[in-house]
């Protein structure tokens, strides 16, 4: 019976590494894509061509979150709006060329707080 040797922990460390320094990029990209939306405020995004911006107010139902997106182009402007509980999330999604992923913003309403994701890409 031949026995593999394993490499000792200091052979390995320069792998052990790279993976933690991966983890931790992945894990701060997804972190800093994330912003609190101030009640009344708002945000405003970017998504392409697309220019959006974000505004929630506290309703009996939940957060009614106003979502506006537009172009120069006139009359390009669309609203959406959602009352959005504990829980639940809206997504914005501009399309893009064939063969590549929309544009995504994210809100999601987390506890007595209103998050918007930006896009990473």
């Amino acid at each position: 019976m031949t026995r593999t040797r394993k490499a000792p922990v200091a052979g390995r460390l320069p792998q052990i590494l790279l993976a933690t320094a991966l983890l931790g990029a992945f894990a701060a990209t997804s972190a800093a894509a994330a912003e609190v939306v101030p009640p009344g405020a708002g945000l405003t995004a970017t998504l392409g061509d697309v220019n959006v911006s974000v505004y929630y107010q506290p309703a009996a139902a939940g957060y009614e979150t106003v979502v506006t997106a537009g172009t120069d182009a006139p009359g390009g402007v669309v609203r959406f709006v959602s009352t959005l509980a504990p829980g639940q999330e809206a997504v914005v999604a501009v399309p893009r060329g064939t063969g590549q992923p929309a544009l995504e913003l994210r809100l999601l309403r987390v506890g007595d707080r209103l998050e918007l994701q930006r896009p990473v890409s």
